[in-house]
């Protein structure tokens, strides 16, 4: 026992915490779960907070100097430890240290140039897949302005395992089988990492950043283009992956985010692609489509969107969904 009351054991405890809050960035454990900043203000990064309820405005705020975080909302903040037990939704510290440590050894130590980049999750199992049908999650859908029918059509429930616990999530396929999972305040994939392809025969190419912006599209008539494919990049650095897709003839209509990467995946596709419209410019001012959506839902005509969902389906033959399903 040591004269302040703690054993060894826990100053051990203690110091590996303190050596992890110095080593690793919170940006850059937020960028591993696909959570990229609205705005970068000096040492200042804010973000739409990733640890409540889907909100409009970036109220979430990472001190980079200090490597802190505070979500102004909640009114509780703290360091990279704290975050990571919240967004691995476990209490058990030493447990998370362990997931940080062994599971996402890819992050960028402090004072290094930091990628906002998702990455993929290993510390995650599926334990089944079935219709999506939690409340919970259908009500997170909601807020985020895509109804259940939409987001049927196209994704599933999963429940996966995370240090010994179950949760529920969101699951939205690629074409190497791997599949990306969202929950309120949960974003990660599960390996392999790759795009996402929607095949209807069609002579253009509608291309996304998230498979959430995907989901807008279908509520929002406006943007309707007709015989069209859709390709879904899952994360700007999977552009590589798209080549394919990219290079083939006809039009390409980007729906991209209205941000550092969305803009600079957007100038490289016009640069090395012919025939590219950057419909970004139609929603400019929001984050992203689905911003644009939970901002206007009253200019988004939801209820004929509904019906021709339901009468038959986004222009998107069931056969069109053997890429996803094998």
């Amino acid at each position: 026992m040591e004269r302040n009351g703690t054993t060894a054991g826990e100053k051990r405890k203690a110091m590996n915490a303190k050596q992890i809050n110095q080593s690793y960035e919170i940006v850059a454990l937020l960028a591993h779960h696909g959570f990229r900043p609205v705005s970068v203000k000096g040492d200042n990064y804010w973000y739409i907070s990733m640890i409540r309820e889907s909100e409009s405005r970036a109220s979430f705020k990472v001190d980079t100097r200090k490597n802190l975080w505070y979500d102004h909302a909640l009114g509780v903040g703290g360091n990279l430890v704290d975050l990571a037990c919240r967004l691995f939704q476990n209490l058990d510290v030493k447990e998370v240290m362990r997931l940080i440590t062994d599971g996402f050894s890819s992050f960028h130590p402090q004072q290094t140039e930091v990628r906002l980049q998702p990455n993929v999750s290993s510390g995650l199992r599926i334990t089944s897949e079935g219709i999506l049908e939690s409340d919970y999650l259908l009500r997170y859908l909601c807020s985020r302005g895509i109804p259940e029918e939409v987001a049927r059509r196209y994704c599933f429930q999963v429940i996966y395992e995370n240090s010994g616990h179950e949760y529920s999530a969101i699951g939205f396929r690629n074409r190497a089988g791997g599949m990306e999972i969202r929950s309120v305040n949960f974003k990660s994939c599960i390996a392999p990492k790759d795009v996402s392809y929607i095949d209807n025969s069609g002579n253009k190419l509608l291309v996304f950043e998230g498979f959430m912006d995907f989901l807008s599209y279908w509520m929002l008539p406006v943007f309707h283009i007709s015989n069209a494919n859709f390709l879904i990049l899952n994360s700007t650095s999977q552009l590589k992956r798209a080549h394919e897709f990219l290079a083939a003839t006809g039009s390409k209509y980007l729906f991209l985010d209205n941000d550092k990467a969305g803009f600079e995946t957007a100038a490289y596709i016009k640069h090395n692609y012919p025939n590219v419209i950057d419909m970004a410019v139609m929603y400019a001012g929001c984050k992203d489509l689905n911003d644009f959506l939970t901002q206007n839902q009253h200019l988004n005509e939801q209820r004929l969107a509904i019906a021709l969902v339901r009468e038959k389906g986004p222009e998107a033959p069931e056969n069109a969904l053997r890429t996803f399903w094998g």
